[in-house]
């Protein structure tokens, strides 16, 4: 690594000899949230001693700031403090790693049966105006990712050579988790709602289709952080994110409509 790439603020925490060695062999016992504590405190007791005014109104500012900010990880408040190179992309890649993590753990232990929830029963004329309110939200979900991804991100970055918003970052990325929390509700939606037979198979060409563009997300903040690990880093980089249906969906769906239409009217 370069001299600044380990002086970077998120790279490590320096410690005597001593103390790292027993930090770095026991990370239960010494999280990383430990040692932001740490270093928070310390640069409190310094404020106090050294006694500078300057200091000390800088310090309530950026507490100030923080709360104003809402509750964040450990990293990303030093980030917001820090700024540094390339802050925008590492701010953007933990808030988001934090804010999706949850969702990103309970899509995983939904497709594995991990947990249920109590089913709603539909009769058969509910069932023709629930599956079109599916597929009309799905879509919106979808609207909702691609402008995040496409402009919002990009916005609150700011223009190249212009500092970015950290209060718009952050927004940005909570909406975007705000996106997985409704492509996760969906399908939750789809998984625990019993439908009239003759709306079954429309129901198993549902399940999944939306908790996709979760596992797409979940790429997002893995591939900024890899981006900017690097402090050197220049260019423009691209990812994208490929929200697709399985193939030949769209025909089964269709075929499955037809065939609910035919029953639904006898």
């Amino acid at each position: 690594m370069s001299s600044q790439a380990r002086s970077d603020i998120t790279n490590a925490i320096w410690l005597c000899g001593n103390c790292h060695k027993l930090v770095d062999d026991d990370e239960v016992r010494y999280p990383a949230g430990l040692l932001f504590e740490w270093q928070r405190l310390h640069e409190e007791q310094m404020t106090q001693q050294v006694g500078k005014p300057g200091r000390a109104a800088r310090r309530r500012y950026e507490e100030r700031h923080l709360e104003e900010l809402g509750k964040l990880s450990y990293l990303a408040e030093r980030i917001v403090i820090e700024k540094g190179d390339l802050w925008e992309y590492r701010l953007t890649a933990e808030v988001l790693r934090s804010e999706t993590a949850p969702i990103i753990r309970r899509w995983d232990a939904l497709q594995r049966g991990l947990y249920t929830q109590p089913r709603v029963r539909l009769a058969k004329e509910e069932c023709l105006p629930w599956v079109q309110d599916r597929l009309s939200e799905s879509q919106s979900i979808v609207r909702a990712f691609a402008e995040l991804m496409n402009h919002e991100f990009a916005k609150a970055w700011g223009e190249p050579g212009v500092a970015g918003s950290d209060v718009d970052i952050i927004t940005t990325c909570r909406l975007f988790a705000e996106a997985c929390e409704a492509a996760l509700k969906w399908e939750e939606t789809i998984r625990f709602t019993s439908v009239h037979e003759i709306f079954q198979e429309v129901q198993d060409l549902l399940v999944g289709v939306v908790g996709r563009m979760i596992d797409e997300a979940a790429k997002v903040p893995r591939w900024l952080a890899d981006t900017v690990s690097d402090p050197s880093v220049s260019g423009t980089h691209t990812l994208s994110i490929v929200m697709s249906l399985p193939d030949g969906w769209n025909d089964k769906i269709d075929e499955a409509l037809e065939r609910v239409a035919i029953f639904y009217h006898d």
